[in-house]
């Protein structure tokens, strides 16, 4: 997949599989339990540089564009990802990944 901008991107690492990579948290989300139990998921966070997606905190900023319309962006911080969020709230992957899940 060509990645257009940083910005909600996000790769799948498996030791015995492709890396699969993202251009909008939300499809890493979706697809993040076909792969689990194998796997790490990465992102990019908003400061710069990749984490692992279980340390990030996620946030629906009022502007955010994202590549397939989640409008989700990663945060280094939960302080961070509440100060950029709409609503004032800092989601874990979990949540995440749960809300992904409902939208299927």
């Amino acid at each position: 997949m060509l990645i257009s901008t940083e910005a909600g991107a996000g790769e799948i690492v498996a030791a015995h599989d492709d890396t699969r990579f993202y251009d909008d948290v939300g499809c890493l989300a979706a697809d993040w339990k076909a792969h689990a139990r194998e796997a790490a998921a990465f992102v990019r966070v908003e400061s710069g540089g990749w984490v692992d997606a279980r340390q990030a905190w996620f946030a629906h900023p009022e502007r955010a564009r994202t590549a397939m319309a989640s409008g989700l962006l990663a945060y280094a911080t939960a302080d961070a990802a509440k100060q950029a969020d709409r609503g004032g709230r800092a989601l874990g992957w979990d949540e995440v990944v749960a809300d992904a899940g409902e939208r299927r």
